[in-house]
């Protein structure tokens, strides 16, 4: 009895809102996600999503989102039925009167160019971390790091959002000194408080005291002292070299 009056109140929750609820059952990742088809990669996802949300949100023009990642193949079962396409997740805040109720993590799987499953945080139902983010080790970074800011986003500006992955050595400055007409590379992260210099593939780290206007970095022979304001510094060894310091982007080739 208990049971049949717990899926009651389940169903008349699913029916007042605009959006369906997912169901009570936690969605699982498919076993043949092998063998099913996902459908040509949408390119287009973010005009995908943003059709889809004007379609289903009441106060559309007032939510909010933020990408949480970009359109990645998964297959999942779902109230008996796989469901099989790229997933995207997005945090939406909807504005209810004159609040906003807080993010909410939505999970969109899209397949021919169409919405065919949406779930979302409910209260009936959590959305796993693995639905939404694939674990790469080469995308962590350090608390220090994380921005300050959190870039609200709204639906009619969805499609013009460009989604960017972490790039590793964030935080990082490089500074190109010349000494006696001998330049030395050297890198310098100030939340880190890690300061080396680059000889080719070799690096030397060195232990390094700083403030606003200079830095002093040391190891067992060299002593370097940069004017952070004006690009001048010195570099203590056997003897002592006055030079000059400059910025300079990290470049490839």
């Amino acid at each position: 009895m208990k049971f049949i009056y717990y899926l009651l109140l389940t169903m008349l929750l699913v029916s007042c809102g605009k959006i369906p609820s997912p169901s009570l059952i936690t969605p699982s990742e498919s076993a043949y996600s092998q063998k099913v088809s996902y459908g040509k990669a949408p390119s287009n996802y973010q005009k995908i999503l943003k059709e889809y949300l004007i379609q289903k949100l009441k106060n559309y023009k007032t939510a909010k989102v933020e990408f949480i990642n970009e359109p990645s193949k998964i297959s999942i079962d779902h109230l008996g039925d796989t469901f099989s396409g790229y997933r995207v997740c997005l945090s939406i805040n909807e504005r209810v009167g004159d609040f906003y109720r807080g993010y909410r993590n939505h999970f969109f799987l899209i397949n021919q160019e169409q919405v065919i499953l949406h779930l979302f945080d409910s209260g009936l139902l959590t959305i796993p971390f693995e639905y939404c983010v694939s674990r790469d080790i080469s995308n962590e970074i350090y608390i220090d790091d994380i921005p300050d800011g959190n870039t609200d986003i709204a639906i009619d500006k969805m499609d013009s959002v460009t989604i960017s992955k972490t790039k590793e050595g964030i935080g990082n400055t490089y500074i190109s000194c010349l000494f006696n007409e001998k330049e030395i590379t050297y890198v310098f992260n100030e939340k880190q408080e890690v300061f080396k210099k680059l000889d080719g593939l070799t690096e030397a780290k060195y232990s390094v005291k700083f403030n606003e206007a200079f830095i002093v970095a040391s190891d067992l022979k060299d002593e370097l002292t940069i004017n952070r304001v004006s690009g001048s510094a010195t570099l203590l060894n056997d003897t002592s070299s006055p030079g000059n310091c400059k910025l300079t982007n990290k470049t490839k080739f």
